[in-house]
């Protein structure tokens, strides 16, 4: 059972993700509620292994969370970071103005996506409960729509480039997804 604080955490976090999603979803963008969706079940695993997040770091699958965990913060600093750099964002990252195919992304098309599903996981390997397995589930298929949706709106936006970029690239794992 979830306690009072956590689910104040819960409340607070979703709404935080709902204004957070407000300009994509505006903009009529259908990869913007799935994805807002995948935020909110990482964030309700999360909080549901909270508590756990120090019981036995060095087990097996401790050690195997915070690999996850790792790469999850090394995506996603790493990713924003060559977005802001190459993709002439005009405001937000979400609204970049040029394909970016360099660093990461010279390997995978959704690097931040890819670290969303490594946070999750991650969270996940920290105690196995139904309702964690289930929101893990949700959010990966969840992220794995958005990415989908995505890939449709860079083909238009990108054209031939995003082709050929899509074509050369795996979608979350260099070389095999």
């Amino acid at each position: 059972m979830m306690s009072l604080s956590k689910l104040v955490t819960l409340l607070v976090g979703a709404l935080c993700i709902a204004l957070l999603s407000l300009p994509s979803l505006r903009a009529g963008w259908k990869h913007a509620l799935p994805r807002s969706l995948a935020f909110l079940s990482i964030l309700g695993v999360v909080l549901l292994n909270f508590d756990s997040w120090a019981v036995q770091p060095l087990a097996t699958r401790g050690l195997f969370s915070w690999i996850l965990l790792l790469t999850s913060i090394v995506l996603a600093l790493h990713a924003f970071f060559v977005l802001r750099k190459y993709g002439d964002p005009q405001g937000s990252i979400d609204f970049t103005t040029t394909l970016v195919t360099a660093g990461i992304y010279r390997f995978i098309r959704h690097p931040l996506y890819a670290s969303l599903v490594c946070l999750a996981w991650g969270a996940l390997l920290k105690r196995l409960s139904p309702a964690a397995v289930a929101l893990t589930i949700a959010a990966t298929l969840l992220i794995y729509l958005t990415a989908k949706r995505e890939e449709a709106f860079n083909a238009s936006k990108f054209g031939p480039a995003y082709a050929d970029y899509s074509g050369r690239t795996k979608m979350f794992v260099p070389f095999l997804i």
